[in-house]
């Protein structure tokens, strides 16, 4: 069988919740594992995500902790024959969807992993993912990605901006939802937004009748966590109203490999592999 070429972008995230929660976890992973029982499906507005631990692993002198999870695409809706018979897919157990690996690193509070699915839903499938060990249900787990410079604490203290631009894949952007800024919707909408070949925007026209600051922001903050976006770039004035522009393609950690795969996705042997190189990455960075 021909191997195919994969590229993979591992991202990093840090987990803010109770000390506790990480006890927690790690206590719920080694009961699950006496019981055999290491896979359950889960319901997460309304799409069904499969979650599975593994082993407990050991990286430098450290417990570590893998998940496979396969969040349910609701977009695949029929089968098409050759001979013309189309259909539902018939499912007898499971699901059908996209492929997420993590590894958790309690002692360092942070969890980092991958898809080859939609890039702008890993966070929300990590969230998901670890809300299912929270036992204290008065406290929240969240998490925010690893910053590797200071572009953001920047972007906080500007104002005025006067340019926002940016280069992305319209199918990277997925089915819009409720997170997915107005303007995002509204150009994902578009006709000409239906292919895969990457479409630059230039927005000069911000405030006032334009787009609102706020708007800007959030386009920012949505943009600079999709893979499908290329470029991104803001320009307004600091406190001393001089223009300063900002560059958030480099603002998050992240580790990016090309692997051969046999099949279409990737396996969970590989993922660790990848995994345990973007870890042994990170930790030689910082």
């Amino acid at each position: 069988m021909n191997k195919t070429k994969k590229k993979l972008t591992v991202r990093f995230f840090s987990i803010k919740a109770n000390d506790s929660f990480f006890d927690d976890f790690i206590s719920i992973h080694h009961v699950n594992q006496a019981n055999e029982k290491n896979a359950r499906i889960i319901n997460v507005r309304g799409k069904k995500h499969l979650i599975k631990i593994h082993s407990e692993l050991q990286h430098n002198e450290k417990s570590v902790f893998m998940l496979s999870v396969v969040r349910e695409r609701n977009t695949w809706q029929t089968r098409a024959l050759g001979n013309g018979k189309i259909s539902g897919i018939p499912l007898n157990q499971g699901i059908i969807g996209d492929p997420y690996y993590f590894l958790l690193v309690p002692d360092d509070k942070i969890i980092i992993g991958f898809t080859t699915g939609l890039s702008g839903s890993l966070k929300s499938v990590a969230n998901a993912t670890l809300q299912q060990f929270n036992k204290d249900r008065t406290s929240t787990v969240a998490l925010d990605f690893i910053s590797r410079d200071t572009e953001f604490s920047k972007f906080e203290e500007l104002n005025n901006f006067s340019l926002l631009y940016f280069k992305v894949t319209p199918t990277s952007l997925g089915s819009t939802n409720i997170a997915t800024p107005r303007f995002l919707s509204e150009l994902s909408a578009t006709p000409f937004m239906a292919g895969n070949s990457q479409i630059a925007f230039t927005l000069t026209d911000i405030g006032e009748d334009g787009l609102s600051e706020s708007d800007l922001v959030d386009i920012v903050n949505y943009l600079a966590e999709n893979d499908g976006c290329s470029a991104l770039m803001v320009q307004g004035l600091d406190e001393n109203e001089n223009k300063v522009r900002l560059n958030f393609r480099k603002a998050y950690a992240l580790f990016q490999t090309i692997i051969e795969v046999r099949s279409k996705y990737v396996e969970e042997i590989k993922a660790k592999e990848v995994l345990f190189s973007a870890i042994t990455y990170f930790e030689k960075a910082n």
